[in-house]
């Protein structure tokens, strides 16, 4: 089994699949995914959104938790969306 570090850096991995429908970027490039964090096999991902009325909000936080979800040694993703804007990638 992983540990906690190399679980967080397979869920970066796995988020950078998630795409921005209408801006064609994933959001890890954009900068909207700005904490991810485990404890045991509980993930908490912290992301913005692009605007306050974002269209796709409930899309684009279903598919942060998908990937999340797909990472082997995750058994469950909480998704807190935590303002709005785009910053600076985890990376």
């Amino acid at each position: 089994m992983m540990d906690d570090d190399s679980l967080r850096k397979a869920m970066e991995e796995s988020l950078g699949s998630v795409i921005d429908p209408e801006l064609g970027a994933s959001l890890v490039d954009l900068g909207v995914i700005k904490k991810v964090s485990v404890k045991g096999r509980i993930a908490t991902i912290e992301m913005t959104l692009t605007s306050p009325l974002c269209p796709l909000s409930a899309y684009l936080t279903s598919e942060v938790k998908r990937a999340t979800e797909s990472v082997k040694g995750i058994s469950k993703a909480e998704v807190k969306v935590v303002g709005f804007g785009f910053q600076p990638p985890i990376r």
